[in-house]
Order: C-alpha cells, then sequence, then structure tokens
C-alpha cells in the first residue's frame, strides 16, 4: 500500500512559491503554469465531477469550466502538483485528450495516494502554511481569510485545522 508523503508535497509547494517569487497572497496558479510552458484551458463540456486533468506529454491542463472560479484554482494548483510531483497515473497508457478524459472513479491505491499528494500540494501552494500563520495573525474570520487567500472557506478550513493553526 502507497502512502501519500505530506512532508515532501508540502516542501515541494512552498518551494515552488518561493521560486516564482510569491511574498504574500494571493498565489497565482496561472502565472506558475505559464511559467512552466503548460497550456490551460477551461473546458465547458465535462461533467461536473470532473474538475481537472493533466496531459504531462502534451504540456495541457484542462479545468472544468463550469465550476467556481475558486474551484477552478484550487484544480489548477491540484493539476500542478501532478505535474511538478511527477505523477504517472494508469491511464496515460492509453489515448486521453482534453474531449476525451479517463473514466471517473478509478480506485486503486496508488490513484489514491496520488489525488491525496496533489491536494495537499494545491492547499500549500495557495496558502502557504507561513501566509497562513500570518494572516491568522491579524485576522480570525475565516470567511474573510478566504478571500485574501483566494480560494473556498472549506478549503482554508481544511488548512487551518490540518496544520492545528487555531490554538
Amino acid at each position: 500500500m502507497r502512502q501519500a508523503r505530506y512532508g515532501h508535497v508540502r516542501e515541494m509547494a512552498r518551494q515552488i512559491v518561493k521560486e516564482h517569487g510569491f511574498k504574500q497572497p494571493p498565489v497565482l496558479p496561472e502565472a506558475i503554469a505559464k511559467a512552466e510552458r503548460l497550456e490551460v484551458l477551461k473546458v465547458m463540456t465535462w461533467p461536473d465531477a470532473l474538475s481537472g486533468l493533466l496531459l504531462r506529454e502534451s504540456r495541457r491542463i484542462g479545468i472544468n469550466g463550469n465550476h467556481a472560479r475558486v474551484r477552478q484554482r484550487f484544480s489548477l494548483a491540484h493539476e500542478l502538483g501532478h505535474w511538478f510531483l511527477r505523477h504517472d497515473l494508469p491511464w496515460l497508457e492509453r489515448d486521453v485528450t482534453i474531449d476525451e478524459p479517463p473514466e471517473l472513479g478509478a480506485e486503486n491505491e496508488r490513484y489514491q495516494a496520488q489525488e491525496s499528494e496533489a491536494n495537499e500540494f494545491a492547499g500549500e501552494l495557495l496558502a502557504p502554511r507561513e501566509m497562513l500563520k500570518a494572516g491568522l495573525r491579524t485576522n480570525r474570520d475565516i470567511n474573510k481569510l478566504s478571500q485574501y487567500f483566494d480560494m473556498s472557506a472549506e478549503a482554508l478550513w481544511v488548512r487551518v485545522l490540518r496544520h492545528n493553526l487555531l490554538t
């Protein structure tokens, strides 16, 4: 059984934030994708259950254009996680395009570990721990902080609780 490598993932996200010169929120995943020469496409025809997709060989990331803007930002950060963490997913063995995404619901352990890592990367990229701690020192209102970090209140709560920052 493959375990998610959260420490490694967080450190990699922090390094990316630093390398791209973000010193305060919001971190812009679009700018990071552009610097990596990745094309980001908003796809309006995907089912709601599909948020994003990285096509490594063609250097494209598809994002569900029907989702809320903050969800799209998280999805892009998630796909950047797959990019930087060099995740190889099982569907890469067959033809996948932006118009023909992989089937949903892959349940194997490797897939689940990679998805957990990409989610952790996205959270750390959009709300790096030190920036989040600094934000909480001046404002404890999660709704205002979520606007400051340009992410959903739910995703920000996950960050705050995961790092036990309310004590």
